[in-house]
């Protein structure tokens, strides 16, 4: 409704606003393809289900441009037990926050004997109930280990 009022204003020249289903990877891929994706920045406040928040950053990552950054909004939901149950049309139990923790475990660790994995991640910035992501300048996404992990 708020996004409708306002899109084709003045107010928003250069922003391009989407909407839909982000539990729905078609309509994700349809915003990739409508929008030209290489975005500078993505601001997910949308949907409050893990999958919904997880599915989107899987599919608008990749889309961001080395050096844009990500936000994530809504991250007090994470934990809340009727936002955790996978629903239609998502199919994961995944909790983000937890997701979030392995990428920063990745960026301030380097476990004991073992090869350093790679992240096109720069920095992550989280505070009450919002994280940020920054994509290094020199991001290969072909190397990114978390991503192939799911």
């Amino acid at each position: 409704k708020c996004v409708r009022q306002y899109r084709g204003s003045e107010m928003l020249q250069g922003i391009n606003l989407l909407t839909g289903d982000q539990g729905d990877y078609g309509t994700l891929d349809k915003w990739i393809s409508q929008s030209g994706g290489n975005f500078d920045v993505v601001i997910d406040d949308g949907g409050h289900q893990n999958c919904q928040i997880w599915n989107s950053f899987m599919k608008l990552w990749p889309a961001v441009k080395p050096g844009g950054l990500y936000f994530i909004e809504d991250m007090e939901v994470a934990r809340h037990d009727k936002k955790r149950q996978p629903q239609a049309p998502c199919d994961s139990d995944v909790i983000v926050p937890e997701k979030l923790k392995e990428m920063f475990d990745v960026l301030i660790y380097e476990e004991y004997g073992q090869e350093r994995r790679e992240s096109d991640i720069e920095f992550i910035f989280c505070q009450a109930d919002a994280c940020a992501l920054g994509k290094k300048l020199d991001a290969d996404p072909a190397s990114v280990w978390w991503n192939k992990a799911n």
